[in-house]
């Protein structure tokens, strides 16, 4: 186990880091040096133990082993003692009143024997017998079944208790921190939108675009739109680097990058179904002759197909918009409109890619190049296709979750590694941030970044008594206002339950609750007083530091056991 530095990649390298960023989509790789000031979860030429490859390979040199690495980093900051809970700290308070009220009347009860000059014996025998009497001895078994039958209820909701006393804590939640990618989203890149051109490119000029969303109730896109949707549909199958295979059960196993395998599982949906797919790349027109893969320097994709020896030979290009629509044939109203539409996606927070294609009608007898300088076939006058808005959209009922809890009293705070735009939107959509942006400090916080709260962190474990003022007053406002924390990395997500723990609540502290699956996510779950897991899509770790765990990694099923929580401890 090692992080290491990259010394050499090939192009378009890509690993996945979301076990530890929060972030699901790939993120590229190179050697070149990064600044001093570029933290190390963001530094491309560092890959770390716990990742995963998706593409590529490389040579490193190991510089961090064992609890040097960023995931030793991580698993260390677990293992302090767990914050006690809500009925802990209230079964202490009340042992301690009975303890005083047992002495007193132990000592009131001696006095009253000797006064009357009573044997040692009967003096000590009444003494002890009125101090004893004292104890509730069914205290104990009375709370542990009262807890027990509330575990029960709770795991016929798929919520499974770890530490039972979490169960009368989690009734006393006011703010509930939850990772976004995974636990409030699906955790899988999905393509929302295809922009078409319903008139063919030369119209787009008159006739615009026309953009095809999914639909709200079934999650699929429209059968009506099956047809306006084919062109874009059968280039995103053709140009692609995913594949279907079948698992050893029977069950389709899409494999390939999240990006890949978005586009290929959305296009053969409008196709007709998942073997679709396979059945368009395999017709003799659609044969694959030649393939430029993605790089990080050309930032496109570009596969040629047809019959060799005299057929029909097209090329579909695919990737990023500015650099696709560089090889297209388009007038400058069309270029307008094409880029109008895409900030309206980029604006609800989609990973937006365009394909292109064009007739080869001389091809050469054999395809070489890498790039546009050293092709043997003209790269240029492609035809504009279209667009893939892509995203990882958030879970079915979430947003009503959210609105069920803040009628309850408490207020949900999405804390992710994901960018502040793509958490700004997502956070609207299921009702964690309202309406437009407010004015004032409520406006200026709402939306926290970790640049922000690297200049805000305790010089300790945890927040004392002895802060500047001024970091004191910047975290009273934020755990007032803030609904959204993004870029944040694992130590300031255990941070923010600090702050919380320590400054909410008008100075008084928050019962805080805090969801997740990723490595990322476990001291925070630590640090909180319920730690809350998923069951399928969370890692161990996450698991062995979280007090519940949800079994179906539905959000919605932790608002049930608050409910549940608040009728234990009623």
């Amino acid at each position: 186990p090692a992080d290491v530095r990259v010394l050499y990649c090939t192009d378009g390298m890509e690993v996945d880091n979301s076990a530890l960023t929060g972030e699901s989509l790939p993120e590229p790789r190179h050697a070149s040096a990064e600044k001093p000031t570029v933290p190390c979860t963001e530094a491309r030429n560092l890959a770390f133990f716990g990742t995963t490859v998706l593409k590529g390979n490389a040579t490193c040199v190991v510089h961090a082993t064992g609890d040097g690495t960023f995931l030793g980093k991580i698993a260390q900051s677990i293992m302090t003692s767990r914050v006690k809970s809500t009925l802990e700290i209230q079964i202490e308070h009340f042992v301690h009143f009975i303890a005083v009220i047992a002495i007193g009347v132990a000592l009131v009860s001696l006095a009253v024997k000797v006064i009357q000059k009573a044997t040692p014996a009967d003096t000590i025998q009444y003494t002890a017998c009125a101090l004893f009497s004292q104890v509730p001895e069914g205290l104990l078994p009375t709370v542990t079944i009262s807890l027990m039958i509330a575990s029960s209820e709770m795991a016929k909701r798929k919520v499974l208790v770890r530490k039972i006393d979490a169960v009368e804590t989690l009734g006393c939640v006011s703010v509930f921190c939850s990772d976004k990618t995974g636990t409030l989203t699906k955790g899988e890149m999905t393509v929302q939108d295809f922009v078409v051109c319903p008139s063919g490119a030369a119209a787009i000029a008159k006739t615009g675009l026309s953009t095809v969303h999914r639909e709200k109730g079934s999650a699929l896109f429209p059968k009506e739109a099956a047809a306006s949707c084919e062109n874009v549909a059968l280039c995103g199958v053709l140009n692609n680097g995913a594949e279907l295979k079948k698992d050893v059960d029977g069950s389709d196993m899409w494999t390939g990058s999240p990006t890949e395998v978005a586009i290929l599982r959305a296009s053969c949906e409008v196709l007709g179904g998942p073997d679709s797919g396979k059945t368009m790349k395999n017709k003799p027109e659609n044969k694959n002759l030649f393939e430029i893969p993605f790089n990080s320097e050309n930032k496109w994709m570009l596969t040629i197909h047809g019959q060799p020896g005299g057929g029909k030979v097209f090329a579909i290009l695919k990737g990023a918009p500015d650099r696709v629509m560089n090889f297209c044939a388009v007038e400058p109203v069309a270029k307008a409109k094409i880029e109008e539409q895409m900030q309206i996606l980029m604006n609800d927070a989609r990973r937006v890619l365009a394909i292109a294609r064009r007739e080869i009608t001389a091809p050469p007898p054999k395809f070489e190049g890498t790039c546009p300088s050293d092709c043997n076939f003209p790269l240029r006058d492609f035809e504009f296709v279209g667009l893939y808005g892509i995203e990882d959209p958030p879970k079915e009922g979430v947003d009503t979750a959210v609105i069920k809890a803040t009628n309850a009293g408490v207020k949900v705070v999405m804390v992710t590694g994901d960018h502040p735009d793509t958490a700004r939107a997502i956070a609207k959509r299921i009702n964690i941030l309202r309406g437009e942006k407010p004015a004032g400090d409520a406006g200026d916080f709402s939306v926290i970044t970790g640049v922000q709260l690297d200049t805000r962190v305790p010089a300790g474990d945890n927040f004392s008594d002895d802060e500047p003022i001024d970091n004191v007053r910047w975290w009273r406002k934020a755990v007032k206002h803030a609904r959204v924390f993004a870029r944040v990395s694992p130590i300031h997500k255990q941070v923010i339950v600090q702050a919380y723990q320590k400054y909410g609540y008008g100075g008084i502290g928050d019962v805080c609750a805090m969801t997740g699956d990723g490595v990322n996510d476990a001291p925070a779950l630590k640090q909180a007083e319920v730690g809350v897991a998923m069951g399928i899509r969370g890692t161990e770790v996450a698991k062995d530091a979280a007090d519940i765990v949800l079994q179906n990694d539905n959000f919605s099923s932790i608002i049930d056991g608050i409910e549940q929580g608040r009728l234990c401890s009623a």
